[in-house]
């Protein structure tokens, strides 16, 4: 398989070529007057740059950290320029001696470098870390990748707010902001855990330690973590400006007002309270950033919002609220078509190429390759009912393909994998679950992995988890090998049972080669 840093970088340059010039004609803005966004020429001349061959490892996109970096900052910037850009209330459409300037984007680059700094020194400047700076660098390419494949269908039908219209530069700058911040605040997360284990390595040698570092939020701190999390749990509500004794309405220049919605506030409080990264993110860029600072808010009576104003809230809102939910699993969803699902879509498939602390200074025999993260778009139709009536949506569809590869004697890693997918498939369940309007729920989610141990005749273990907007979850294992023994004893019921303790191995469907079983929470 060719390298897929590789496979990205090129295809995000050739949907460039394709893409912008539909979007350029999709603003109508005169040819004289430069549009910038982050996806214009001087990120390609940067994205130039990378020499990797089809027949590199996955680690090979190590060697360009610096440059990454560059691109990293040169993208926000441009993004929030864009921002500004079509922001209706300021000068720039009208006025082309004015352009936008990305206030704070120094600062919060200083951020990012300690933040590189950091993590070098939590693994030990070790080249193959498990690191963030390349990570949310893939994470971009490959989110620009499933919003531009298809003819860009994705990015047409993704919005921030149902009847928000924003343009595609708009939605890439918003992509961009979400993918290469999203982090931000691990290291803070990371720092807590830090903490606690030097407390309990103290004790060693020394009752009851005292470590006075912690990360507890105190004053003005609070008040103003307090504002960003109302912020981000807040919707606009149009106004009925309608008088008790009077039938007609009185259409009003600012027609909404900021609306407190409790659920989600105390939802991402809590994760505050967990020192959980993405919130910590969306502190940080809150704060670091001018684009934020500047935002109009307020959830009095008497303020209220004109049009272009509550576009600009949803807007902002967008970023924030992606990036805090994606480490929030309280916050569950049911709309495929936004971009706090595809961050955790993209971010949930961007494994290859990381390794974790314990696989530093050991050789990596397991082989992973990702396959792809793919969207189709009206595969059915569903009703929605409510008190108001009915109302048929269409639903869509998200998969993820992915592979492992284990050599003989790595059964017990082997094991681990299995076991580990259940863990993710429940943890999907989570954020997909049940809830409020779950009949609205737009998609069905999907999951295929092949996992492969390659002893004398390989068996190969296909598991695919669903969860679908109307039928109950899934996940099924399928057991196949050239070894009619792998299949019927081996690697069987026992084996599978083995591996998913507390869970039913019900068999489905048998052949000499192959066995298909469905494993189930056992009742209470």
């Amino acid at each position: 398989m060719a390298n897929r840093d590789l496979q990205l970088i090129e295809s995000v340059k050739e949907y460039i070529k394709e893409r912008v010039p539909e979007f350029l004609k999709e603003v109508n803005i005169p040819e004289e007057r430069k549009v910038p966004h982050p996806l214009d020429g001087m990120i390609v001349e940067k994205l130039d740059v990378f020499e990797i061959r089809e027949d590199d490892d996955d680690y090979r996109i190590f060697y360009y950290v610096n440059e990454i970096k560059e691109i990293w900052k040169l993208i926000i910037e441009r993004s929030i320029k864009c921002l500004r850009f079509f922001d209706g209330r300021e000068p720039f459409l009208e006025n082309k001696s004015k352009n936008p300037i990305a206030y704070g984007v120094n600062e919060l680059s200083d951020y990012f470098e300690k933040y590189t700094q950091f993590e070098t020194m939590l693994y030990g400047g070790g080249k193959y870390y498990r690191d963030h700076v390349v990570h949310v660098f893939r994470v971009w390419l490959l989110g620009l990748d499933c919003l531009l494949d298809n003819e860009g269908e994705y990015l047409k039908r993704i919005n921030i707010q149902e009847g928000i219209s924003v343009n595609s530069f708009e939605k890439i700058s918003i992509w961009s902001m979400i993918a290469l911040t999203h982090d931000l605040g691990y290291p803070l997360e990371k720092s807590q855990g830090i903490i606690e284990k030097t407390k309990d390595m103290m004790k060693s040698f020394i009752s009851n330690p005292t470590v006075s570092m912690d990360l507890s939020f105190d004053g003005i701190q609070n008040n103003m973590n307090d504002f960003v999390v109302r912020f981000m749990s807040s919707k606009m509500h149009e106004v009925d400006n309608k008088c008790p004794k009077v039938e007609t309405v009185v259409k009003s220049e600012k027609p909404f007002v900021a609306r407190l919605q409790p659920k989600y506030y105390f939802k991402f409080q809590k994760s505050l309270e967990s020192y959980n990264h993405g919130i910590l993110s969306a502190i940080i860029i809150y704060k670091l950033l001018i684009y934020f600072l500047e935002s109009d808010f307020n959830i009095n009576e008497d303020y209220k919002f004109d049009e272009e104003e509550a576009r600009q809230f949803y807007i902002r809102r967008e970023i924030l609220r992606a990036v805090a939910a994606h480490t929030c699993h309280d916050v569950y969803h049911l709309d495929m078509l936004n971009f706090g699902f595809l961050l955790i879509m993209a971010d949930d498939a961007q494994e290859w190429g990381r390794k974790r602390i314990s696989e530093l200074y050991v050789k990596q025999s397991t082989n992973y390759e990702f396959d792809s993260i793919t969207s189709s778009f009206d595969v059915k139709q569903s009703i929605y009912k409510s008190l108001y009536g009915e109302k048929e949506i269409s639903i869509h569809k998200f998969i993820a393909k992915e592979q492992f590869k284990f050599p003989k004697g790595e059964l017990e890693n082997l094991k681990g994998i299995l076991f580990s997918l259940m863990k993710q498939s429940n943890g999907y369940q989570e954020i997909f679950r049940d809830g409020q309007d779950t009949a609205k729920r737009n998609f069905i989610f999907e999951k295929n992995c092949d996992v492969l141990y390659e002893e004398s005749k390989a068996v190969k273990f296909s598991i695919c988890f669903v969860i679908s907007n109307e039928e109950k979850p899934t996940f099924e294992v399928t057991v196949s090998s050239a070894n009619k023994n792998a299949v019927n004893q081996i690697y069987g019921e026992g084996f599978l049972k083995g591996i998913y303790k507390g869970y039913k191995v019900n068999q489905k469907d048998k052949h000499d080669n192959e066995a298909k079983y469905e494993i189930t929470i056992e009742e209470e």
